[in-house]
């Protein structure tokens, strides 16, 4: 921008230079012509002749540039344009892919409103998720793109993940195997292998080895069975 602007102070010098130069000599010509028809109609009369004849010719110029141009006469100087910065569209987000994150038998169904039985702690009680059967140290992986937002152990779930998706999706991970494949903040993908099946859970302890799985959007809980028959209709 700096060359851009110098180049045209250059130009810009260089005309007014030829101007003054034009002016001199068109007041030295001007002078001469009035001196040389002041015998026949006056001095001033030549000289107020002569001031209409060049407003006639300067408004005949403003009226058609483009002849000037057809002409081959000089181009009036061109505004320099400022470049205005290119508009990034916002790119559509995709809906997310949703995968399971184990492979296995159904061993607690979802059960968000209606009590289901709990061997071990012997109580009827609501379950909203899925508990998916697995072989020990198998590999539980991420269901959706996302960010690990928190990872923990305590007495009640054991070794629990939790992943923020896009659209208020969330989806947690309980009674792991271990917590060191990944740590908050994590970006994950649909299929990453985030940890293993364990047995961890204190309170699903008589189960077999298996994923507590669970799946919110907004807070509310989801069966996750239906985002995927939603995802292959």
């Amino acid at each position: 921008m700096f060359g851009v602007f110098h180049n045209l102070f250059k130009q810009l010098a260089e005309k007014a230079r030829k101007l003054r130069i034009n002016v001199r000599s068109a007041a030295k010509s001007a002078d001469r012509w009035c001196k040389a028809h002041s015998g026949s109609i006056g001095y001033y009369a030549a000289v107020a002749a002569l001031l209409a004849l060049l407003g006639t010719a300067s408004h005949a110029y403003r009226l058609a540039p483009e002849e000037r141009a057809d002409s081959g006469g000089e181009a009036p100087m061109a505004a320099v344009a400022l470049q205005q910065a290119e508009m990034t569209p916002e790119p559509t987000q995709e809906p997310a892919r949703w995968v399971w994150p184990l492979e296995g038998e159904i061993l607690g169904e979802y059960a968000e409103r209606e009590p289901v039985w709990s061997a071990t702690l012997m109580q009827w009680q609501t379950h909203a998720a899925l508990d998916i059967a697995g072989s020990p140290g198998e590999a539980v992986m991420a269901c959706a793109d996302g960010t690990v937002k928190d990872a923990w152990s305590d007495r009640l779930w054991g070794n629990t993940i939790v992943v923020e998706h896009a659209e208020g999706w969330q989806s947690v991970y309980a009674g792991l195997n271990t917590l060191k494949l990944v740590t908050p903040g994590d970006e994950v993908s649909a299929g990453q292998v985030i940890s293993s099946v364990g047995n961890s859970s204190a309170c699903e302890s008589e189960m077999p080895w298996h994923l507590h799985f669970e799946v919110t959007r907004e807070g509310e809980p989801v069966d996750f069975r239906t985002i995927v028959q939603e995802q292959t209709d």
